[in-house]
C-alpha cells in the first residue's frame, strides 16, 4: 500500500469537500432527466435521461408549472432559425448537487419562424441557450420563472459560423442508439448550473451539433444505457466525437422503517454522501425507480426525515436488467435544525445551502432545502458523527469547519452567522477580459477553510479591464488575473472590512509550449490531455497547494491533429505529461523511452514561446485474450470482463524521496488506474480486450447479477487467460473491547491487489456486522472505534466466512519540539502521528483542520493520543505557512503504551511568504553542497557558483546542524521573502563569506 503523507490527506479530504460543494468538472453531467417539452412550437424529440439516470421525483416545493417562450433568430438579418434546440437548465446555487432526484433540462424545439414554448417549467432560475448546425450558440443567463407564470420575450439572437462537431452514438454490442443525446457545457468549475447545448441522435446513431472554440465536458446518454463523458478542446477545426454506451439497469422499490412502515419522500441514493451517484426522491409510498445504473453491486442508501440507512443495501445488477420489490429498511437517524443569520445580528438569511460531513466516519448529509425566509434550516437524515457544517449563498460568503456532534438525540439551536465580506474592484492592465480570483498568501492547517472560501471567489473583467470581485473574506491576499491566451498577473491585497478599491493588476505575458501528441506510430492523437507543471527544486520543503474553481492555463486537450498549446506558464523548468481517460501514458521516442514513466522537463524564459514541440507516447495496441468457465468447468456466455491497469504500471514523476513522489501522484492523479471498456464473453465463454497500453492488468470477470465474480493479477497485455468463476462470500463478525460489545465503530476490508475496498459505518448494540458479497481471497480488516483499533487478515472464501475483532487500546506519544538552530522550544506547530501504511486517523485530521489536535506548547511539549498499536511515523507540521514537513520519526507501539520520543529537533516554520535562495543543494560524502543556481537569481547575484560546499550558515557549522537540516534550512519554501543568510563557503579550498537574500519564490 502506497504511504500517505497528513499532507495528501488533508489536501484530499478538502478536495473532497469542494466536490460536494460545487461538483467537479461539469463534464460529470447532473443527475436526472432531461424532458423534452411536448406542448413545444414545432417538433417535440424524445425524451432522455440525462448523466445519473435517477428518475424525477417530487420536488420539496413543486409550486405549479409555468411556460416559458419566445423566438431564435439570425442576428444578420433577424429571421427565424427553424429546427433550433432549445434548452432550460437549471441555474440555482447547487443545482444538481443539492436537489434529490432529478434537476431537469427542459427542452423545446423552434418551428420554421424560429418561435417555441416551454410549457411545463417548474418554477426555478434557468439558464436558456439556443444550438442551431451553422450558428454558434447563445444564451441568457438567470431567467427566473415563478410558480404559474407566462414567462415570454426570452429571444436569442445567433451568429452564424462556429465549428462543427459530428459523430455517433453506439451500443457496446453494436448498432446505433436512436434519441441518444449528446449534451455539451464548457468546461469549468461552478457552484451553479450552466447552460447546455444539446443535439439528438437520429435512427442511425449520428449526431451533429455548431459550438464556438472552447474547452467543453461531452456527455452522451439514453434512457436505457449508462453514461459516457468526455472532455473535449475545439480550436477552429470540424471534429468527430464517437460514444459507445453499456445498457443500463433499473432498480424498483420501497423505503420502509424497521416496522415496516413506508418512509414518504425519502432520498434514495446510489453511494453514500452527496455529488458521488445517482438519487431519486421517492413518491408519499416511499416508492423509488432509478435509472440508468450500471451493472455490478449497487450500494442503496435512503434518508428522510427521522431517519436513515445504518449501511447500504446491496442489489446485484445486470447489463441492462431491471429489478423490482427492493426494499431498503431505514433505522432511526436525527435531525439538526437552526438558523443562518447575519453575523452580529439576529436576522435571518433565506436561500442558503447547507450541509455537514464526518472527516473521521465518513458520513454526509444536506439540508434538501435552502434556509426560508426567516433564515430557518432542517438536516435531517443525520447519522450519529462528529460533523462539520458547510453553507453557501449566493449574498454571503462560505462557511465551512463549525462542528456539530450527533450522539442519541436531534440537534436543534444550531446558528449560522454569515457575513457579506468586503467588494474588491480594480481593472487589469493593459485593459482586457480576464478571470479574475483570489487566493491566500499562504495555505495551512490554521487557515484551510478560508482558503476554501476564497476559491469560490470569482469573477471576470470586462474590456476595459474593469473587475467586481464580492463576498472577499479578510486576509493577505493574491489578487490575480488570467486570460485565454496566457497572459496572467496577481497584486498583494490585505483585506479587512473595509472594501477595497483601485486594485490593478498588471497582466504580463507567461511562457508557453505549443506542439502535437503523436503515438509510437506517427499517428496523431486527438482528445487527449497535456499538462505542463513547475517542477519542484530538489531540496525544496514547500508542500503548498492551490485551491481554485477556475480552469488551468497549464492544462490543454488535443485536437483532431493532435495540436496541443500549453499557455500561462512560469519561467523555470517546467514537467510535461500527457494523459488519455485512464491516467498517464508513457513515452516512446527515441530520446525518452528509456525513462517512460518520467516527466518530460523544459526550461523556459520568461514570457517565452517553445514550438514545434512533439510528444510521442506509447501506441493502444495491447490485446489480452481469454475465456472464462463456471465453477462446473464449463463455459461462461455473457459475462462481462474488464482489464485494469495495476498503478506500478502507470508512469511516475521523479521527485526527492518516495514519500513526496506518492504524495505528488495522489495529488495529480497520477495515481488512477487506467480500465477498459467491458466487453462481453461469447457463447463458448470466449473474449478479447484490445486497444490496452502494454503493461500488467488485473482482469476482472462478473457474471450477469453479480452472482459469481472472479480476478486474475499480473495478466500481461498479449497473454492469454482462463477465468474461472467462483460464488461470492459472506463474512460476519462481532466487534469487542475485551467482551463488551463496541455499538459503534468504523469497519475496512481490504484485498491487496483488488479493485474494491469494502468500508462500512457499523452500529449495532451487539457489535455485529456482515460483509455480503465478496470475491474470495484474503482480506485485511480493521476496526477503529473511540475504544482503540484492531486489525486481522482472513481468507474468505466461496460461502461464509467469521472474524471477530477485538480493539486494543490506542497508545500515547509525548516529546519536546526544540530549535535547531537556537534549541529553544518551538510552540505551534503541529504534531499527527499514522500507521505504517499511512492510514492516519480522519478524526486526528479533523481536529487539526478546525484549529485542535495535537500542538506544541510553550514549553515545545506535545501528546498524541489514539495512537493505533503497530509501527508508524510521527510528521511535525507547520500550523500555517504551508504543508512541509518539518520532522518526521519512526515508532513502534503496543496496545496501551505510552512513548516518550524525547527531544526533536526541527527548522522552525518561516514567517511570511515563502521565499527562495535561487539555489539548490545536493549531500555529497556528507558535505552539502551548491548543485545549481538560477539564473538571475539572488544566489547568482552575490556570487555563489555551482560546486561551492557550505560550510557555516550565518556562523553555526553545516556539521553542528547536520548536513539535513542545514539543507532543510536554506530550501526554497522554507526560507521566507527578506531573510538573510550569510553563507561560509568552501571554493576549492579558498574559503568566503558570501551573503544572500531570499526573494519570492
Amino acid at each position: 500500500m502506497k504511504r500517505r503523507s497528513p499532507f495528501t490527506l488533508v489536501a484530499l479530504l478538502v478536495v473532497a469537500v469542494l466536490v460536494g460543494l460545487g461538483g467537479w468538472w461539469v463534464v460529470r453531467g447532473r443527475g436526472g432527466s432531461t424532458a423534452t417539452d411536448e406542448h413545444a412550437s414545432g417538433s417535440a424529440g424524445t425524451a432522455g435521461t440525462r448523466a445519473g439516470g435517477a428518475s424525477a421525483g417530487a420536488r420539496s416545493s413543486p409550486g405549479v408549472p409555468a411556460s416559458v417562450s419566445g423566438r431564435v433568430t439570425q442576428r444578420a438579418g433577424g429571421a427565424g432559425i427553424a429546427g433550433a434546440r432549445i434548452a432550460l437548465s437549471r441555474a440555482e446555487l447547487g443545482a444538481g448537487i443539492f436537489e434529490a432526484g432529478s434537476t431537469p433540462t427542459i427542452q423545446a424545439v423552434a418551428d420554421a419562424q424560429g418561435a417555441w414554448t416551454a410549457s411545463t417549467v417548474p418554477p426555478g432560475v434557468y439558464v436558456v441557450t439556443a444550438a442551431a448546425k451553422g450558428f454558434v450558440p447563445g444564451s441568457r443567463d438567470k431567467v427566473l420563472v415563478g410558480s404559474g407564470d407566462r414567462t415570454t420575450g426570452i429571444d436569442l439572437a445567433l451568429d452564424a459560423g462556429g465549428i462543427l462537431v459530428t459523430g455517433t452514438v453506439s451500443d457496446v454490442g453494436g448498432g446505433p442508439i436512436a434519441g441518444a443525446e449528446v449534451a455539451m457545457t464548457k468546461a469549468r468549475m461552478t457552484l451553479h448550473g450552466g447552460a447546455e447545448m444539446i443535439a439528438i441522435a437520429g435512427d442511425d446513431g449520428r449526431y451533429e451539433i455548431t459550438l464556438e472554440d472552447a474547452s467543453y465536458g461531452a456527455a452522451a446518454s439514453h434512457a436505457d444505457y449508462t453514461t459516457e463523458t468526455r472532455f473535449v478542446e475545439l480550436g477552429g477545426k470540424p471534429m468527430t466525437i464517437d460514444f459507445t454506451l453499456t445498457p443500463g439497469g433499473t432498480i424498483r422499490g420501497q423505503v420502509v422503517t424497521r416496522d415496516g412502515k413506508p418512509l414518504p419522500a425519502a432520498v434514495v441514493q446510489v453511494g453514500r454522501g452527496f455529488g458521488d451517484g445517482s438519487s431519486t426522491r421517492a413518491d408519499d409510498q416511499g416508492k423509488f425507480t432509478l435509472k440508468s445504473l450500471a451493472a455490478g453491486a449497487i450500494s442503496l442508501s435512503a434518508m428522510g426525515r427521522g431517519y436513515a440507512s445504518s449501511a447500504p443495501t446491496v442489489v446485484e445488477l445486470g447489463i441492462g436488467e431491471q429489478i423490482d420489490d427492493i426494499t431498503i429498511i431505514v433505522d432511526r437517524a436525527y435531525t439538526i435544525s437552526g438558523t443562518v443569520v447575519e453575523r452580529g445580528t439576529t436576522k435571518g438569511i433565506a436561500g442558503v445551502r447547507l450541509g455537514v460531513f464526518s472527516l473521521g466516519q465518513g458520513e454526509t448529509a444536506i439540508a434538501l432545502d435552502p434556509s426560508a425566509s426567516d433564515g430557518a434550516f432542517e438536516i435531517y437524515g443525520v447519522r450519529p458523527a462528529s460533523y462539520m457544517m458547510f453553507a453557501i449563498g449566493d449574498e454571503v460568503m462560505p462557511e465551512v469547519g463549525k462542528q456539530i456532534e450527533v450522539v442519541d438525540k436531534d440537534v436543534t439551536g444550531v446558528i449560522v452567522d454569515m457575513a457579506g465580506g468586503v467588494t474588491v474592484t480594480g481593472r487589469v492592465e493593459p485593459p482586457r477580459v480576464a478571470t479574475i480570483g483570489i487566493s491566500p498568501t499562504m495555505v495551512g492547517f490554521a487557515n484551510i477553510f478560508e482558503a476554501v472560501k476564497t476559491a469560490m471567489v470569482r469573477a471576470e473583467s470586462d474590456e476595459t479591464g474593469a473587475f467586481t470581485l464580492r463576498h472577499v473574506p479578510p486576509g493577505s491576499l493574491n489578487v490575480t488575473a488570467t486570460t485565454t491566451d496566457g497572459h496572467a498577473g496577481k497584486v498583494l491585497v490585505l483585506v479587512d472590512t473595509v472594501d477595497k478599491v483601485g486594485v490593478v493588476v498588471k497582466l504580463e505575458k507567461r511562457s508557453s509550449i505549443a506542439g502535437r501528441v503523436v503515438d509510437a506510430r506517427g499517428t496523431p492523437l486527438a482528445g487527449v490531455r497535456v499538462t505542463g507543471s513547475p517542477v519542484r527544486e530538489k531540496d525544496s520543503d514547500d508542500t503548498s497547494f492551490n485551491i481554485s474553481f477556475e480552469g488551468k492555463g497549464d492544462s490543454a486537450v488535443t485536437g483532431v491533429d493532435g495540436a496541443f498549446l500549453l499557455v500561462g506558464l512560469e519561467e523555470g523548468k517546467i514537467g510535461v505529461r500527457v494523459y488519455d481517460e485512464g491516467g498517464p501514458l508513457r513515452w516512446a521516442d527515441a530520446a525518452h523511452r528509456d525513462k517512460p514513466r518520467e516527466e518530460i522537463v523544459f526550461e523556459l524564459a520568461k514570457g517565452a514561446e517553445r514550438t514545434g514541440v512533439t510528444l510521442t507516447v506509447e501506441t493502444r495496441d495491447g490485446v489480452i485474450r481469454g475465456n472464462v468457465i463456471g465453477a462446473d468447468k464449463k463455459p461462461a456466455a455473457d459475462i462481462w470482463v474488464t482489464a485494469t491497469l495495476v498503478p506500478d504500471d502507470l508512469p511516475k514523476t521523479k521527485t526527492k524521496d518516495k514519500d513526496d513522489d506518492d504524495d505528488e501522484e495522489m495529488m495529480d492523479g497520477r495515481h488512477d488506474t487506467a480500465q477498459s471498456k467491458p466487453v462481453l464473453t461469447g457463447a463458448d465463454g470466449t473474449f478479447v480486450i484490445d486497444r490496452l497500453r502494454k503493461g500488467s492488468y488485473l482482469v476482472v470477470a462478473e457474471a450477469a447479477r453479480g452472482t459469481s465474480r472472479t480476478q486474475k493479477t499480473g495478466v500481461k497485455t498479449g497473454d492469454s487467460v482462463t477465468l474461472t468463476l467462483a460464488p461470492l462470500g459472506t463474512l460476519t463478525g462481532r466487534v469487542t473491547v475485551g467482551t463488551t460489545a463496541v455499538a459503534a465503530y468504523d469497519l475496512s476490508c481490504k484485498v491487496a491487489g483488488g479493485d474494491r475496498d469494502f468500508d462500512r459505518r457499523i452500529t449495532d448494540a451487539g457489535g455485529a456486522y456482515k460483509l455480503e458479497r465478496l470475491p474470495p481471497a484474503e482480506y485485511t480488516c480493521s476496526a477503529v472505534a473511540d475504544a482503540g483499533r484492531a486489525t486481522a487478515k482472513i481468507t474468505v472464501p466461496p460461502g461464509e466466512a467469521k472474524l471477530d475483532l477485538v480493539l486494543a487500546p490506542f497508545a500515547t506519544i509525548t516529546g519536546t519540539i526544540v530549535s535547531a538552530l537556537t534549541g529553544q522550544p518551538v510552540a505551534g506547530v503541529k504534531v499527527v502521528a499514522g500507521g505504517d501504511e499511512g492510514d492516519f486517523d480522519g478524526k486526528a485530521i479533523a481536529e487539526l483542520l478546525t484549529g485542535g489536535g495535537p500542538t506544541s506548547d510553550a514549553a515545545g511539549t506535545f501528546t498524541v493520543a489514539r495512537v493505533p498499536p503497530g509501527k508508524g511515523e510521527l510528521v511535525v507540521m507547520p500550523k500555517d505557512g504551508g504543508f512541509q514537513q518539518l520532522a518526521k520519526r519512526k515508532y513502534t507501539a503496543t496496545s496501551g503504551q505510552h512513548i516518550e520520543l524525547g527531544t526533536i529537533k526541527i527548522v522552525p516554520p518561516r514567517t511570511g511568504e515563502a521565499g527562495t535562495l535561487g539555489m539548490g543543494t545536493d549531500i555529497t560524502d556528507g558535505a552539502l553542497v551548491v548543485s545549481s543556481v538560477k539564473s538571475g537569481g539572488p544566489a547568482e547575484a552575490a556570487g555563489v557558483r555551482i560546486g561551492d560546499k557550505l560550510v557555516t550558515i550565518n556562523g553555526t557549522a553545516v556539521a553542528e546542524l547536520t548536513p539535513e537540516l542545514s539543507q532543510t534550512l536554506i530550501s526554497s519554501g522554507t526560507v521566507g521573502v527578506g531573510e538573510s543568510f550569510l553563507l561560509g563557503v568552501d571554493r576549492a579550498g579558498t574559503a568566503a563569506q558570501i551573503k544572500v537574500v531570499a526573494v519570492a519564490w
